[in-house]
């Protein structure tokens, strides 16, 4: 089952044009009776309910606010709780430690989150990969303003990769087809449409226009637009969605649960 927890990019925004789609920040949720995978914990991470007999790993793509955010506002089971791992594919686990603990204790944060939880597991990319070999857990790096980590996945042979927070070029697009090459589902940083990209160059992102045309070329079943602009509202969803109603696109929505065994 992909769960989408949170769909939108830059801050939470609610209010009576975003209410179809969601508001959260990035935030998906995978899970399977033999594991649990999170990416990125955005606002929507706050909805995430652990599973008890099977690990949860998190993959975080990169740590602007709106992709970690919702981090300390879960709740964590400190008694008796199975490790929760963290990962980036960027940097190490000392590393990570150390950039979420500046930004989750004070004057940022009114405690120091990351010594006071004893259940988070810091854990190196690789190591992650070697643990759960089954999965074939990959990593690619991407184009956005500090680095972010794009990953991919396998569940009954079939691909899942994750691209938010990429801001697409030419010069990428052999590489990145050949890590997304014949996947279930991509999901895909449509923070812009190509008009509106004209105007934002060097901030980090994508377009919707620019992810049906990748989909196609790296032949995936689905294109899930995801990391919605703040201002985009479900009127305007709506149109791109019939507008490109003969196309793999779909326009992911808050909460909503996809079956990966289709």
């Amino acid at each position: 089952m992909l769960i989408h927890h949170g769909v939108r990019g830059s801050i939470p925004c609610s209010n009576f044009e975003t209410t179809k789609y969601g508001g959260n920040t990035p935030c998906i949720e995978i899970i399977t009776d033999k594991i649990q995978i999170i990416f990125d914990c955005g606002s929507g991470f706050s909805k995430v309910k652990f599973a008890e007999k099977i690990p949860t790993i998190i993959f975080l793509s990169h740590f602007h606010h709106d992709h970690i955010q919702g981090l300390p506002f879960n709740e964590f089971n400190v008694k008796n709780s199975k490790p929760i791992f963290l990962t980036n594919g960027v940097y190490k686990n000392n590393i990570l430690k150390d950039i979420l603990s500046k930004y989750l204790s004070p004057p940022y944060f009114p405690i120091d989150f990351i010594k006071e939880n004893n259940v988070i597991k810091f854990i190196d990319f690789d190591e992650i990969a070697s643990m759960y070999k089954e999965f074939n857990f990959d990593k690619i790096i991407l184009n956005h303003p500090g680095k972010a980590s794009g990953y991919s996945m396998s569940i009954e042979n079939k691909k899942f990769c994750y691209l938010l927070d990429n801001e697409f070029d030419a010069s990428q697009e052999r590489e990145l087809i050949q890590f997304c090459k014949d996947s279930h589902s991509i999901i895909w940083d449509g923070m812009y449409t190509e008009i509106e990209l004209e105007e934002k160059k060097g901030w980090g992102h994508s377009s919707i226009e620019q992810g049906i045309n990748f989909g196609q070329k790296a032949n995936s079943k689905n294109l899930i637009i995801s990391h919605h602009s703040p201002s985009r509202s479900d009127e305007q969803l709506d149109r791109i969605k019939f507008k490109y109603s003969g196309t793999n696109l779909l326009i992911a929505s808050e909460n909503e649960r996809m079956k990966i065994n289709g």
